[in-house]
């Protein structure tokens, strides 16, 4: 179990070390834990370059693997899928959310299109009414002045 715990507080500072851009080497993670030189931590390390170097990957079958780690390992592996579901999700319900806020705008849009398509249909009307009007008053002058 002291193994596992080993690995675990490796495989944290190696982390720790990737995150900030620096490789995760014997002497860095020995100076993380305020050791110098463990056996079991350069075995870890050697785990950890595989796992963060493209170059060095160590495949082994899981199967081949103690009981202990592959709990670990699928414990791990279970608890970034629900990571990975969480952030899925929350993207997913980001984008319903924008996706009903573009609907609603949409619905309003389309209400105002229909509502100034109404206004302009009755500014023609008006317009041609006004027109009628307007050549009814025209005649009704032409006819005023020619009976004078």
């Amino acid at each position: 179990m002291n193994q596992i715990r080993a690995k675990h507080t490796v495989t944290g500072i190696g982390g720790r070390l990737k995150n900030a851009g620096k490789l995760p080497v014997l002497r860095a993670v020995c100076s993380g834990m305020d050791i110098h030189g463990n056996g079991m931590i350069q075995q870890n390390i050697a785990l950890l370059q595989g796992r963060y170097s493209r170059a060095r990957a160590i495949k082994t079958h899981i199967a081949d693997l103690p009981v202990d780690l592959q709990r670990l390992l699928t414990e791990e592996f279970e608890r970034e899928i629900m990571a990975f579901r969480a952030k899925l999700e929350s993207d997913y319900a980001e984008i319903k959310r924008e996706s009903n806020e573009l609907a609603g705008l949409n619905e309003q849009q389309s209400a105002m299109l229909e509502f100034l398509r109404v206004d302009l249909k009755e500014a023609y009307a008006k317009i041609a009414e006004q027109a009628r009007r307007i050549v009814q008053l025209e005649n009704e002058i032409s006819a005023e002045r020619n009976a004078l």
